[in-house]
């Protein structure tokens, strides 16, 4: 039989602390870039920079979770198929059923 699946879900609390955290460190720049003795060039130049930085960790997390989770599928695709194997198989050395 296969075992139920188990879903690894993140918990309310973790999700409010990330969302409260990339709004502090967003804030945090924001403040800094308008505390700079910079242009304006300067600061948008900065500003987008840390910008991009903050997208691509978030975009880098999403490919790691959905290869992961596609790993998990071709995984259970597998031991699917070698359960429907076990069954349907003739004990070895007793022949044809």
């Amino acid at each position: 039989m296969s075992q139920p699946k188990i879903t690894k879900d993140s918990t309310p609390a973790f999700f409010g602390c990330t969302v409260f955290f990339l709004g502090a460190v967003s804030l945090w720049n924001v403040i800094t870039l308008l505390l700079l003795d910079i242009t304006v060039f300067e600061r948008v130049s900065v500003g987008m920079g840390l910008l991009a930085s903050m997208f691509g960790v978030m975009v880098l997390a999403k490919i790691v979770r959905d290869r992961s989770e596609a790993q998990e599928l071709v995984n259970e695709v597998r031991a699917a198929r070698y359960e429907q194997a076990l069954t349907t198989a003739p004990a070895p050395g007793l022949g044809e059923l």
